[in-house]
């Protein structure tokens, strides 16, 4: 039998830590599924070619886009690396 207090603190807190425990759980196998997909020479290896082929499309880009518009893709590009500088801190 639970005591009055815990029910309450069930009831308020229960549903948030439910919501955390789903994203945790998910969190940890999506990781476990990506390090055993980036085990195999295969996978890694294709996933490193469809980034090297991406950079190569986006520098095209770059290279056909007029002027003006490459000025907006450079500040861009500035900001996305100095978002991810400040998340790796």
């Amino acid at each position: 039998m639970q005591k009055p207090w815990q029910k309450i603190f069930q009831f308020l807190y229960g549903p948030i830590f439910a919501v955390l425990d789903f994203f945790m759980r998910n969190y940890r196998s999506n990781r476990q599924r990506l390090g055993m997909l980036l085990s195999n020479k295969k996978v890694a290896s294709v996933l490193q070619g469809a980034a090297i082929l991406l950079l190569i499309i986006w520098i095209f880009i770059f290279v056909l886009a007029p002027e003006e518009s490459r000025d907006k893709l450079t500040e861009a590009v500035q900001q996305g690396f100095g978002e991810l500088k400040t998340l790796q801190k």
